[in-house]
């Protein structure tokens, strides 16, 4: 990336400051925006993009912390830089922590400060080739496994018709056998597709305006056949008070899909699973203010999930063992639902009684 074409955003309430940075940079080539304190920052950021925020920790209004914790929650291409004071040397570790990517003490050496732009976006850029061809890489890998085996499948399929000759009973036992497994394989594939590109940040979401309740409603009535046969119990009265907003209702339906999947398949016969969306004011992240979400909360009675488990299972690494047929997941349908909610920059969690419930949450923020 050429310096002519990376933009900066300089927030500080130091006027002459702010101005003395701006025109440097711009002499160097670089596009400036300005912000005098926090808030306005933000608000910044809400209508345009930037590649680099240089930040003043001590702001009126919202910090430079509390904006640096906005910018990693919402905003994926921008880094960070903090300006501080000697005596704030504290408060730039603590933002060092938040994931910011430099600081830098005041006065500011400016020749200092256009090398160490230049050398964040550099590597930034180094980090984003190196996950693109990960991605491209794992992503072909997963699509040269899935052709031969779809061709398994449509083999198989051929051989149930009878196309090949007659099919015996325990001929045709075992071929169902295998077809039902070709399919755990195929959806194993797929899922591993999906997370692949979320993690790479090449899947797009569709946003439009739609009502959560409608979505909820779209899903319930997709699986009633398999609620119905499990004699479940199935809980859900539409909210009136929520109104339409604006996320990818495929993902989310995608979302609620294995939530309810899974719900059904841990709830035993006669139990209860329970529906309900709510407008709420959450604080999902610690040190920022209350935010308004539509929160999607989906429970179901049964063996629950033991308490040394609920920080793992959004785990890359954690092996799911399911109890009633003694046999391992991945558990990677939770982890996609994960990389969709955090893509629409809300959050999912998962509460638990073991022997009695399991509560799965996701926060939608409303704009």
């Amino acid at each position: 990336m050429n310096s002519e074409k990376i933009r900066v955003l300089i927030a500080d309430d130091e006027e002459s400051l702010r101005l003395s940075i701006s025109a440097w940079l711009q002499d160097e080539g670089f596009e400036v925006d300005e912000a005098a304190d926090g808030d306005e920052a933000i608000q910044k950021f809400q209508s345009a993009s930037y590649h680099i925020a240089l930040l003043d920790i001590k702001m009126p209004g919202q910090n430079g912390l509390e904006v640096l914790r906005y910018v990693k929650k919402n905003i994926l291409e921008t880094e960070v830089i903090l300006m501080t004071g000697m005596s704030d040397i504290s408060m730039a570790v603590e933002a060092m922590k938040l994931g910011a990517s430099d600081y830098l003490t005041k006065p500011l050496d400016m020749n200092l400060l256009g090398t160490q732009i230049r050398s964040i976006i550099r590597k930034r850029e180094a980090e984003e080739r190196i996950q693109s061809l990960q991605a491209e890489h794992t992503a072909r890998l997963l699509y040269d496994l899935r052709n031969p085996i779809n061709g398994l499948k449509q083999s198989t399929g051929y051989l149930l018709k009878g196309m090949a000759g007659p099919v015996g009973d325990q001929q045709r036992e075992l071929l169902t056998y295998m077809t039902t497994n070709i399919d755990k394989v195929i959806h194993l594939l797929d899922d591993m597709m999906d997370l692949t590109k979320l993690e790479a940040g090449r899947v797009r979401l569709n946003r439009g305006i739609s009502n959560p309740n409608d979505s909820i409603s779209k899903v319930l009535q997709e699986f009633h056949i398999p609620i119905e046969s499990n004699k479940l119990n199935l809980v859900f009265e539409p909210d009136p008070e929520i109104t339409p907003i604006e996320y990818d209702q495929g993902k989310i339906e995608q979302i609620l899909e294995n939530l309810l999947s899974n719900a059904i398949k841990h709830t035993p016969q006669g139990g209860t699973i329970e529906v309900k969306a709510q407008a709420v004011a959450l604080v999902l992240e610690e040190g920022e203010k209350p935010s308004d979400y539509i929160m999607v909360s989906l429970m179901n009675t049964g063996e629950g999930i033991p308490a040394e488990d609920i920080p793992l299972i959004f785990d890359r690494f954690r092996i799911v063992e399911d109890k009633k047929d003694d046999k391992k997941g991945t558990g990677l349908g939770l982890m996609i639902c994960q990389r969709i909610i955090e893509a629409h920059n809300g959050k999912i969690w998962v509460e638990s009684v073991p022997g009695q419930a399991t509560i799965f949450h996701f926060a939608l923020p409303i704009r």
